[in-house]
């Protein structure tokens, strides 16, 4: 009995040891790091306790980058679950060539994030200020005007990001039973009604899992922000990632950069948590 138990555990082994040496190694050698003054390339350690992490809840251009992440990713969260839920209604109906549709959507979430900035970057600043001047308008690009360039982030990671959530909820609603749909439709139940009294507390579970993923995932940016602004003009687009990354290779301050990454997964466990809670006691209320 003990002999055939084992061999599953057998197979356990190499996720075991590739998680282990991927994840938590470099996490508890960067907790280490966090408490020292180490700049990256000596091999010289001094432990400074908590000085870094003191000194990050006092740097104000870590309360800003903050700002522009959560920022970013909240104005995301709500713009990709609505568009994508959108489309999946669209698309789930008996639209001709809905098959073509649901394709096209979903090509760009299979593109590159490098490739996506870097087209965009070009479109903004050249493709786009061309086409307009035809008719007559003189346009430059979002990415330039510290108001605006957050936004044609948002703009672009909402282009890439509709896809994989609309699939998401097209399996929702196509794991909906039709007859209830149909049931409060014939008891006197309009479109918007049934949708908002049937379908939508059916979807809860696809709604909570695209916000985490988007919302996480949002927060987490890193590539898209690099290839495109590099968090300019100014600090208009720079978010924790970029300005952990900067502050750690390019300011050679690793030990304060390993502990402004260790904050940052506090953050994203604790935001993860909380918004759990609260959408899965709204599934139930639903």
């Amino acid at each position: 009995m003990i002999r055939g138990e084992f061999w599953y555990v057998l197979f356990l082994v190499p996720g075991i040891l590739l998680f282990t040496l991927a994840v938590l190694i470099p996490f508890v050698i960067g907790t280490r790091y966090s408490f020292t003054n180490w700049d990256g390339v000596s091999r010289k350690l001094t432990y400074i306790g908590w000085e870094n992490y003191v000194h990050a809840f006092q740097d104000s251009d870590v309360w800003a980058a903050l700002g522009n992440t959560f920022k970013y990713a909240f104005i995301l969260m709500v713009l990709v679950n609505g568009l994508s839920l959108l489309l999946a209604l669209l698309l789930d109906s008996y639209l001709k060539f809905k098959n073509v549709f649901r394709t096209i959507f979903f090509l760009p979430s299979i593109l590159s994030i490098v490739l996506s900035g870097f087209i965009w970057k070009y479109n903004f600043s050249t493709g786009f200020p061309k086409l307009l001047t035809i008719f007559g308008l003189d346009v430059t690009s979002p990415l330039g005007n510290p108001d605006h360039a957050l936004f044609g982030l948002i703009l672009v990671a909402l282009w890439q990001g509709v896809g994989a959530p609309m699939i998401i909820y097209i399996a929702g609603l196509q794991g909906i039973p039709s007859e209830l749909v149909e049931s409060a439709k014939m008891d006197g139940a309009g479109a918007g009604r049934a949708f908002w009294h049937v379908t939508l507390p059916l979807l809860a579970p696809s709604i909570t899992i695209n916000l985490l993923l988007v919302l996480t995932g949002s927060l987490k940016v890193f590539d898209l922000v690099w290839v495109t602004t590099q968090g300019g003009p100014g600090f208009a687009t720079e978010v924790i990632t970029t300005f952990i990354y900067k502050t750690a290779f390019n300011s050679f301050k690793a030990g304060y950069g390993m502990a402004l990454s260790m904050i940052f997964f506090v953050i994203l466990v604790i935001v993860t948590i909380v918004q759990l809670s609260i959408f899965r006691r709204r599934e139930v209320e639903m």
